[in-house]
């Protein structure tokens, strides 16, 4: 006679919310034969199930040990419950709960390989769509109004996915299943590329048009994740030149993006480690070593500097720029070959303020710096520039990364990853000091630092 089946209540904290935590728990949980629900609260993810006790034990031990690869399990927090049947057979993903928020919302990563085939697939819904996300990839921080993570408590919310949107969205076994930016070319956000006035250019495809300004030497300004970049071909001596003089930006050094590693050849020297790092799904711009040939390849770009930061492409719209530029190729095996196109990246934003994030106020602040602007309808909630870092040579970091790197800007793919504290204390709030300043909050024993907003 078999065994009588357990109930348990586990609540999980941490990062598990927006990493596709809740899908990992409902197939866990029917791999398992488990009944009962999963949800997001306040506090993180919360689990009510029953079964047998050996698999219950097992589902608890995988909690953390299976979990998504951009969650962060901190606790696993178990207790029994009456054994009397679950209100509904199987198992179900419940609507979220309100409460104190106790959790934390998952940082910006770069599109993932499973996208970029799909995008870049010409016999796909989504061929060349520049919102293409999922459960492991895409916007996380910077489009969350608030907590638990929902697409009604994101920028999303205003765009009601169409029926096969929706389909994969309710398919548990679908890599999509809950990922709330979900969206497609039918339902989801679009591309607009305006003049330097604000007027919508009539073109048939803005990506293409915006790399034909910047291949004949124009400055446009592109939406992205946390904020608007101001983005010129590197190579033309003439456009950085330009970009320099209209953002009064004398003498700071410009970040640069290249298609792939593979592409900084005769730029910079990239070890295997500051390799990862570029690739990384945090895609922070990397300060390397020149080569001999890149202040005369990138004239004027890093002037009298012995380091270029560089970064990969991140969002599915900057890889569709370089797509475009390498003559819309099927396929990835592209990206993996030396692509001739260096951009320049750098915040949009006029010397010393905050970086642009909305449309109107892109057309207002931007004008008399760039020719064009590339930007799109969802709605920028959270302003978050692009990390910088560098490589630590035998070093070990604090957060665990490896490999180990200084950073020299906290932002993007690492806010609002908390930062764990020895013991904990009461709330604090920091402000730093009055130029460039990051704030930080102290919660029990995790300081969270807002993102860099301004210049480098």
């Amino acid at each position: 006679m078999s065994a009588a089946p357990e109930r348990r209540r586990v609540e999980v904290r941490g990062i598990v919310q927006g990493v596709g935590f809740r899908p990992f728990v409902y197939r866990l949980a029917l791999e398992l034969g488990l009944v009962g629900w999963v949800r997001n609260d306040g506090a993180g993810v919360t689990i009510d199930a029953s079964g047998p006790g050996e698999r219950l034990a097992d589902f608890v031990r995988r909690l953390r040990q299976d979990a998504p690869p951009r969650a962060r399990v901190d606790a696993v927090l178990e207790a029994p419950l009456p054994a009397m049947p679950p209100p509904e057979a199987g198992f179900s993903i419940r609507a979220s709960a309100a409460g104190p928020a106790a959790t934390s919302i998952g940082p910006d990563t770069a599109v993932c390989d499973d996208c970029l085939a799909e995008m870049l697939d010409p016999q796909d819904r989504r061929w060349r769509y520049a919102f293409i996300n999922c459960t492991h990839c895409g916007p996380r921080f910077t489009l969350t109004r608030a907590l638990p993570y929902d697409r009604a408590m994101t920028s999303m919310a205003c765009f009601a996915q169409c029926p096969r949107c929706l389909a994969e969205y309710r398919d548990p076994l679908h890599r999509r299943f809950h990922a709330e930016p979900n969206a497609c070319p039918a339902c989801g956000p679009r591309l607009a590329l305006l003049d330097a006035h604000g007027a919508e250019q009539a073109v048939a495809d803005p990506v293409a048009a915006t790399l034909e300004r910047l291949l004949r030497g124009e400055i446009v300004a592109v939406k992205g994740l946390g904020g608007f970049h101001l983005v010129c071909d590197a190579r033309r001596p003439a456009a950085v030149a330009a970009l320099r003089a209209r953002k009064a930006r004398e003498e700071k050094p410009f970040a640069v993006m290249v298609a792939n590693d593979a592409s900084l050849a005769g730029l910079a020297s990239v070890s295997a480690d500051e390799q990862a790092l570029l690739r990384s799904p945090e895609r922070p711009i990397v300060l390397l070593r020149k080569a001999p040939g890149a202040d005369a390849a990138l004239e004027g770009v890093a002037p009298g500097l012995a380091w270029l930061g560089a970064m990969l492409p991140y969002t599915p719209l900057q890889v569709l720029l370089f797509h475009e530029a390498a003559g819309r190729p099927a396929g990835v095996a592209w990206m993996a070959q030396p692509q001739p196109l260096v951009l320049v990246m750098t915040s949009a934003n006029p010397g010393g303020e905050p970086i642009v994030t909305g449309n109107a106020e892109a057309v207002a602040r931007l004008a008399g710096i760039a020719d064009g602007l590339l930007l799109h309808d969802r709605e920028i909630v959270q302003r978050c520039d692009d990390s910088v870092v560098r490589l630590l040579a035998g070093g070990e970091h604090p957060d665990g990364h490896a490999p180990a790197f200084q950073f020299i800007r906290r932002a993007r793919g690492d806010t609002p990853r908390a930062i764990r504290l020895a013991r904990g204390g009461p709330p604090v709030l920091a402000l730093g000091g009055f130029f460039k300043n990051t704030a930080c909050a102290l919660r029990a024993d995790e300081a969270f630092l807002t993102p860099h907003v301004g210049e480098l």
